[in-house]
């Protein structure tokens, strides 16, 4: 557990998600399925919980990211790849933050 996680404790949800992926992966060219592996190992090997979401919150993300023009998937299908790109200084801070 790691007490200067501030998600220790949540459950994996779409804004979390967002956030980590921007954090991990702006500026790389990334699969789905390593996307979805390191945002949960990363969240949960802090104290973060899993996700008892119906829709896949990693999935929801990047949909959202992606609708800002911070991603975009660059093949489609169950072996998806997905550049993220790096948020630029115009980009709202509140993009990480916001619950959609």
């Amino acid at each position: 557990m790691n007490k200067n996680y501030k998600y220790e404790g949540v459950r994996l949800k779409p804004k979390i998600a967002k956030k980590l992926i921007l954090e991990l992966f702006s500026g790389k060219t990334i699969s789905r399925r390593e996307i979805d592996k390191a945002v949960i190992q990363y969240h949960e090997s802090r104290g973060g919980l899993p996700s008892t979401a119906k829709t896949n919150p990693i999935r929801t993300a990047l949909r959202y990211i992606q609708e800002k023009g911070l991603a975009e998937n660059i093949s489609k299908g169950p072996g998806s790849t997905w550049r993220i790109f790096k948020p630029t200084n115009s980009t709202p801070s509140s993009l990480e933050l916001s619950d959609t």
